[in-house]
Parts: C-alpha cells; structure tokens; sequence
C-alpha cells in the first residue's frame, strides 16, 4: 500500500457474494493480512483490497479443512 493511502479494508466474500470478513489495513508500505479461518467453512472465498474507495485487485483463495 502506498504511504498516501487514507483507507484500506481488505473484505471476504463467500461464493454467494455474502461479506463474512472484514480487515481494515493500519499499516501501509509492505505487508500481510492474516485470515482467520476458524469460523468459515471449507470452500473458496473471494477477497477484494479496497483502497481509497476503489478496488484495488479481488482474488480467489480456498480454506481446507
């Protein structure tokens, strides 16, 4: 994330497009985001990097049991 960057959320969907998690990013420059699993089922999820009110990238992950 850029040092200029006011606001960051990094939110999961589930595959029906429902939200089931919500990270706000408080650190900018490089960095990671650790997903708690423990409450979501197996199955593959969206996460999508909004930055700024806009979409930086949506990508696809899969949470094994």
């Amino acid at each position: 994330m850029p040092q200029n960057t006011q606001t960051a959320t990094l939110y999961v969907y589930n595959m029906n497009g429902l939200q089931v998690a919500e990270y706000p990013i408080t650190s900018y420059g490089v960095g990671s985001v650790v997903v708690n699993g423990g409450y979501l089922e197996a199955g593959m999820y969206l996460y999508s990097l909004i930055a700024d009110g806009q979409v930086v990238d949506t990508k696809r992950m899969i949470l094994l049991k």
